[in-house]
């Protein structure tokens, strides 16, 4: 297991007032953090992050869940109902080179903490705003969870085997696809400011990245009128065949992808079926697609002839894309996550030892790093607001590139 070196990375100096919680915002944030941004992470006193109590499982008072995406934070807690908390909060907003928030429509404003407001005061600021759906539409004042949207999307109806209930992907994936998209927002906005001298406004919403995963399925139905249905486990795509999850003789699973005529036929050697490899009617992609039921069956009691360790050595053999379905503690077993440096460890004050999924962008010349373990409610509070009078050396940083000529083209690291 590695922890990598603290280093300053490419968002060095960037500032970012963290007003999210649960997983969109904060994922958000996590990304812009492991890379150098000093992330601010506003919190009400008491309980802060709502995933702070989601569990179980703990890690002493901290749910593993808020673990999970809250490294390289630091956090400040304070009653925004409180007119002198508000105005200290108010104050680093417009020192802020980024605000993030996932508030409901029309909370910041209320606290005088909105887009229009701060931009008079910050024209430089970049302002993230991630919702359920997008402002000014039929859905924009509603309310929306990974959940939800998975089904609003379309996404849960094309996930899980035919006549059964429809299925959730496994993880959080509306949720994760749309830190995601805020996070690349605020780097696209920071590049053009780099060149403009201006900040702006990055909208992301649920909705919208739940909709666009759904590429070419979405696009099937927009240019032919056919609804994409959920599909059997051993028929996963509806362009390729073979691309699909089949049952060995072990009762274990192994995913096979055929994706084109040199794969077919390799794979029809390693399979043991020399009489598919010859018969022109599964010659072509298109040929198989024709007969997909047939090639389906006949290849489902194939695999039903051998265990799964021994066809995924057969099918690599030949150079095949193919491999077992891994359970996680399989996954950690293989190996390939140490070597890769994917797992980290931190020491957090109260919580002992963290070990989380490691940073998985690779930067050769200014990598990404984990600096600092997720914090305890408000374990900075004072030191970040008790510098008001003297703005962090980073804040100074960024006043002196102000004034310099908008030509230079990257950050400070």
């Amino acid at each position: 297991m590695t922890r990598r070196r603290a280093r300053g990375g490419p968002l060095a100096g960037i500032r970012v007032l963290d007003f999210t919680r649960v997983v969109s915002g904060p994922y958000c944030t996590l990304l812009l953090g492991d890379f150098g941004a000093d992330i601010i992470k506003v919190e009400e006193p008491g309980g802060g992050d709502e995933l702070r109590a989601l569990g179980p499982p703990f890690l002493g008072p901290e749910s593993v869940f808020f673990l999970s995406i809250n490294r390289n934070k630091r956090s400040v807690a304070v009653d925004l109902k409180d007119a002198q908390a508000l105005a200290s909060v108010r104050t680093l907003a417009r020192a802020a080179d980024v605000v993030v928030e996932n508030f409901r429509p029309g909370v910041m404003e209320r606290l005088g903490l909105g887009w229009e407001t701060l931009r008079r005061a910050n024209p430089r600021l970049i302002y993230c705003s991630i919702s359920a759906f997008q402002a000014n539409t039929r859905h924009g004042d509603r309310p929306g969870y990974d959940l939800m949207i998975s089904g609003l999307s379309g996404l849960q109806s094309m996930t899980g085997e035919p006549g059964r209930a429809p299925v959730r992907p496994g993880v959080n994936l509306v949720d994760l696809t749309a830190g995601t998209n805020a996070a690349l927002g605020i780097l696209l906005a920071v590049i053009d400011r780099q060149r403009t001298g201006r900040g702006q406004k990055v909208d992301v919403s649920l909705m919208d990245g739940a909709f666009a995963l759904l590429g070419q399925l979405a696009a099937i139905y927009l240019n032919t009128g056919t609804v994409p249905q959920r599909r059997p486990p051993e028929d996963l795509h509806p362009q390729i065949v073979p691309y699909g999850t089949y049952v060995t003789a072990d009762d274990r699973y192994v995913n096979v992808c055929v994706p084109n005529n040199k794969f077919w036929a390799a794979f029809c050697e390693a399979m043991d079926e020399p009489a598919l490899g010859d018969d022109p009617s599964f010659a072509t992609n298109a040929a198989r697609i024709a007969r997909r039921a047939e090639l389906t069956r006949r290849l489902t009691a194939r695999f039903r002839q051998g265990t799964r360790d021994h066809w995924i050595e057969r099918l690599l053999a030949r150079g095949i894309p193919a491999g077992p379905v891994n359970t996680i503690d399989e996954v950690l077993k293989d190996g390939y996550l140490e070597e890769a440096g994917m797992l980290t460890r931190v020491k957090h004050p109260k919580c002992g030892a963290v070990v989380t999924p490691g940073i998985a962008i690779r930067l050769s010349a200014a990598p990404g790093a984990v600096r600092l373990p997720p914090p305890t409610l408000g374990q900075h509070t004072d030191a970040i607001l008790g510098r008001r009078r003297r703005p962090p050396a980073t804040s100074r940083a960024l006043t002196r590139n102000r004034t310099r000529t908008r030509t230079r083209s990257r950050i400070r690291t």
